[in-house]
């Protein structure tokens, strides 16, 4: 007796960042919303990481063997796709790392056909270039690349893992006074010149709770306790992939320790209104 013959396709990609490790990507002409990693699906007797490797020798117009990138065969990412009305076959794709792309191969790249631009960008800007369900698996491919790791994930367009990210709003045992950072006034991150709640990217397998603590620990070099969800509606300027907790500090402000940013301070909260802050902490303070 035989069972059902499965039907499957796979795909091999690249992840390539500049020096600074702003993520690559492509933009497709047939679909000008969406931004693609080099790569494709595989061919007839063909890996993925061989489908890779073409792929970026194609869309590129560079060669994997004289441009010396992607020389470890390193896999970042196993993506699990499960058939929809677009996608009529379960598919499974695998991403490796491609290295740094410089300047010089920069600016070497020559497009085909098949896509219409290609761009480099820090994930806070990607986030407003793609769509949602786009953003996801990039931030998951870069968080397998900054762990050092290799992630699994299935159904990566449907958020079933969405968690990539923290906002932690932590106060005093009153809740009088919240821990705000003055943030570098860098072009391409969130929220630059604005005071801010305590905020960072999941690093491997971590819980949001472990996240959100080691955050607190590089920012502010304290240790907080009581770590929860805050129950408050999500602001629409707080991405779906970013989970907001609340955390309470009860130690001296001599204690905080700036780590990240320009300065980092247990705020009273009147003060708050004159300072320059992101819209959504009026919104998120009013559910302390």
């Amino acid at each position: 007796m035989t069972g059902p013959i499965a039907h499957t396709t796979s795909y091999g990609a690249l992840y390539f960042t500049d020096r600074h490790g702003h993520p690559f990507q492509l933009r497709s002409a047939r679909h000008p919303d969406r931004w693609q990693l080099p790569g494709g699906d595989s061919a007839p007797g063909e890996t993925p990481w061989q489908t890779a490797l073409r792929g970026a020798r194609e869309q590129l117009q560079l060669d994997p063997e004289t441009e010396q990138f992607a020389t470890g065969r390193r896999l970042l990412a196993v993506l699990h796709h499960t058939p929809d009305a677009h996608r009529p076959l379960a598919t499974t794709g695998f991403v490796f790392d491609g290295g740094t792309l410089d300047d010089r191969q920069l600016h070497r790249i020559r497009l085909t056909a098949e896509h219409a631009d290609w761009a480099v960008d820090t994930l806070w800007r990607w986030r407003h270039r793609m769509r949602p369900h786009d953003h996801r698996r990039l931030m998951l491919v870069d968080r397998a690349r900054r762990a050092r790791t290799t992630l699994y994930a299935e159904h990566p367009d449907t958020g079933a893992d969405a968690f990539e990210g923290v906002l932690v709003l932590v106060t005093t045992p009153a809740r009088d006074r919240v821990l705000l950072n003055l943030r570098d006034e860098r072009p391409g991150i969130a929220w630059p010149g604005h005071w801010a709640p305590i905020a960072g990217w999941r690093e491997g397998h971590e819980s949001a709770r472990d996240c959100a603590a080691r955050e607190i620990r590089e920012e502010a070099g304290i240790t907080v306790t009581g770590l929860h969800p805050l129950p408050a509606p999500r602001h629409p300027l707080i991405a779906g992939t970013t989970t907001v907790l609340h955390a309470v500090y009860d130690g001296p402000e001599r204690a905080l320790v700036l780590g990240e940013g320009q300065a980092v301070r247990l705020v009273p909260r009147e003060e708050i209104p004159a300072l320059r802050t992101p819209p959504y902490l009026a919104h998120y303070l009013a559910h302390l």
